[in-house]
């Protein structure tokens, strides 16, 4: 892959990680898979609806990571198959998720295990953005059946606090945070997939949201879940404790007192998914 650079301050930092080694840690993988939100159960159900030619018999679900989004396709498709390129995130897929109709693989977004024409729904939750996409809709354009559906998606997390104070300091973080991140995919997500470019003619977006409250220690714990933390880990030479207590002295420094970290946080999690037919 081709290296950019971004800034931090007065520093540049790599702009480019390859997110095959951000994830390639036993350890992150288990924080992904239990602390992680995941997408709306609504997602699958909708669809199913949307392909609606009754239960998929194969469904695929790209860059799954730990299962962490799979495990909501469970019960909609008589077979399921999980592809993550690290060997790490498929571990903890395997060890955690254990269902008849469900299976874990090692691949890529390039090469699906699935014959000509056999798969009914294509996922990619929170991964596409990371995907060399014309490669990516070639590849499942071979291997959906005519009328399956290919369907990109992310969450987009944001605070719904009644306190300008924390939601500045909020964004303050995250624009802090985007520096570790590749630029092209930070911009892809961050914009809610806005610029990409779906392969098949029939499009549909989708939207679920979900609000709930959460403390300060748990948006913390969110956030060790992320590439992003991996990325300053790695920077900074940090253990993953060292690292947590690095993303809390910043929220520090950018005004968050003891008495904040004890209130609720109201939070907001919208599912978006653009959804095509082939």
């Amino acid at each position: 892959m081709a290296q950019s650079s971004g800034c931090r301050g007065d520093e540049v930092v790599p702009d480019r990680y390859n997110p095959v080694l951000m994830f390639e840690n036993d350890a992150h993988s288990v924080r992904y898979s239990t602390i992680r939100p995941s997408l709306a159960q609504k997602s699958a159900e909708a669809l199913v609806r949307l392909l609606g030619s009754g239960k998929p018999t194969l469904w695929i679900d790209v860059g799954c990571g730990p299962g962490t989004s799979t495990k909501k396709f469970i019960g909609h498709a008589d077979k399921i198959i999980g592809v993550d390129v690290s060997e790490s995130q498929i571990k903890v897929a395997k060890e955690t998720i254990i269902h008849p109709s469900v299976s874990f693989v090692r691949g890529s977004c390039e090469k699906l295990p699935a014959e000509d024409g056999t798969v009914d729904i294509i996922t990619a939750v929170q991964a596409a953005h990371h995907f060399d996409l014309p490669v990516f809709y070639k590849e499942s354009e071979r291997a959906l059946k005519p009328g399956g559906i290919l369907a990109i998606g992310h969450m987009h997390h944001f605070a719904d606090s009644t306190s300008p104070k924390i939601l500045d300091i909020i964004q303050k973080f995250r624009i802090y945070i985007s520096n570790y991140d590749n630029a092209k995919a930070y911009k892809t997500y961050s914009n809610r997939y806005k610029n990409i470019i779906l392969p098949f003619e029939e499009q549909h977006r989708l939207v679920f949201r979900e609000t709930y409250k959460k403390r300060f220690d748990d948006i913390i714990d969110v956030y060790t879940t992320l590439a992003h933390f991996e990325n300053i880990r790695k920077a900074e030479g940090l253990t993953v404790e060292e690292g947590r207590n690095f993303l809390v002295k910043k929220f520090e420094s950018l005004g968050i007192t003891e008495s904040d970290k004890e209130e609720a946080f109201s939070l907001t999690d919208d599912t978006y998914i653009l959804a095509c037919r082939k």
